[in-house]
This record gives C-alpha cells, structure tokens and sequence, in this order.
C-alpha cells in the first residue's frame, strides 16, 4: 500500500489508453458477429511479436516495424476469420467461444515457438523520464496515450462519417434488418476483421513498448479488457472506451488501499460489479 502519488494518475491513463484500445477493437467485432472472441489477445501479443521481430531481426526503428505489422495482423485476422471462424458462424454463440479458446490456445503457442517462452524488449534507446509537477513522464508513454487517442479518435470517426462505419452500426443493432436493407454483411465481417486486427496489432506495440513481451502478454490484458467491455455495455464502442480509461485509473490508484500485486484483481471485481450493478453499461446500453 502506498499513500497518494500524482503519478498514479499518469500511470493510469497509460494504462487506460491500453485497456480503452483492446475493449473499442473487441466490442466491435462482438457488436457484429455477436460472440466474444478469446484469442483477441492474442491478437494483440502477434501484432506486438511481429513487430519485435522485424525492430530486432531487421534492425527497423519500433514506428518503422509497426507500421508493416500492423497492416499485416489486420489481413491475418480476416485470413483466421476465413479458416477458422467462417466454417462455425452459422453455430452458437458458445460454439465460436470454444473455438475462439482453441485458437487462443494455438497461436499463444505458436509465438513460443517462433520467439521462446522468455521475456523480450522492443531495442529502443534508453530514455531519460523529466519531471513535471512532481510526474515522471517517459516519451514512450506520450507516445501511448497520443497514439491511442488518435486511433480511437480515427475509429469513431470511421463509425460516424463512412459508409462502412454506418453499415458497422446498422449491422450492430440488428444484422438481419441491415442485409434486407442491401448491406453485404459478408463484406461487412471483412471489414470488421480489419479494422479489429488493426487496433489489435496497434494496442498490442503499445503494450510492449509499456513493458515486456511475453507470449500471455495478451491473455493476461484480456480480464480488465472485458471489465471495460461489460462495464461499457457489449457492443457500445463509447462505452468500452469509458470503461478502459476508468479502470486503467481504477487500477493504479488501488495502490492506494491495497498491496500493489493485487492490482490486477481490480479489473476481474469491477466485471463483476458491473454485471450486478450496472448490467446495461454506463450509457444505458443493453448488454447482450
């Protein structure tokens, strides 16, 4: 336990820009498909390896290297779509769940192999964090919460000013209406795909530049991913933002009144709080 800090502030905006990416980019693809997909983590640990591999094997500056991973986890996740989840999507919900668990199981396993069980670091120059107002600021953690805002930002703005973000919302609230309405709701899971693997690859750079690169890396991100998602309502982007910016928040001023390993408990209680108290999402939104 520790006593009032400002810098828990920071820390928990940095953290909450991590947690508000993975729950906007896991929430729209729940808000079309309709099941929650496991292996998004894992998503988000491949984007984030895939540009280790690149910023160490090739020698690309960190920017350089996710530039090209982070297009490539969008096509290998409509790539997935096409071999695994295609061929169940006629099933359950639950169905896809366990199959989206297996997949999980497969591709956090396949990073072991291709890149080892140990702890791995992006190679960036090792950086001096100046003081201000008594907070230590890295530029990597600038880096974060800009990066994170501008694609949430560039998201919403995809929502509300395209075609395809429009067809994304009409497909959202009810899928059969929006195909008897002419929208190719096949094409449609296509770019729900992208865009998902995108933000995937995007929040999973992120989360390593913020630490170390582990093959759960992802697995371990999912827990205050979904608080965010339940807490802002399933299928609510807005909602899911909210969510992950306050339990990013939630979760370092803890510190407070508890030891700090318990940190991440906070996320898996304020699930919970949130299915008994607040089953509609902060804005009302029904969790489906």
């Amino acid at each position: 336990m520790a006593g009032f800090d400002p810098q828990f502030i920071w820390f928990g905006l940095v953290s909450g820009s991590l947690i508000a990416l993975g729950a906007l980019g896991l929430t729209l693809i729940f808000g079309i498909l309709d099941f929650i997909n496991i292996a998004y983590g894992e998503y988000m640990a491949l984007g984030a390896f895939m540009a280790f591999g690149l910023n160490t094997t090739l020698g690309l500056p960190v920017i350089a290297a996710a530039v090209i991973a982070v297009p490539a986890m969008g096509v290998l996740a409509i790539a997935l779509d096409k071999a695994v989840f295609q061929h169940f999507r006629d099933r359950s919900a639950i169905v896809l769940l366990v199959v989206s668990i297996g997949l999980s199981f497969i591709l956090r396993n396949l990073i072991r192999i291709v890149w080892g069980s140990g702890a791995k670091r992006f190679e960036v120059p090792i950086q001096q964090a100046p003081t201000y107002f008594g907070i230590q600021i890295l530029a990597d953690q600038v880096a974060i919460v800009v990066l994170s805002l501008a694609v949430l930002g560039g998201t919403f703005l995809l929502l509300r000013r395209t075609d395809i973000g429009i067809a994304m919302r009409a497909a959202s609230d009810d899928t059969d209406l929006a195909r008897i309405r002419g929208v190719d709701t096949e094409r449609l899971v296509l770019y729900v795909w992208l865009v998902g693997g995108l933000i995937a690859a995007v929040a999973g750079v992120m989360l390593g530049l913020d630490g170390q690169l582990r093959p759960t890396m992802g697995f371990l991100s999912l827990i205050p991913i979904f608080a965010a998602v339940i807490l802002g309502g399933i299928g609510d982007p807005v909602g899911a933002v909210a969510g992950g910016y306050a339990i990013g928040l939630l979760q370092e001023l803890s510190v407070i009144v508890i030891p700090a390993e318990y940190k991440p408990l906070v996320g898996l209680v304020l699930l919970v709080a949130g299915l008994l108290t607040r089953p509609d999402g902060l804005f009302g939104e029904a969790t489906r």
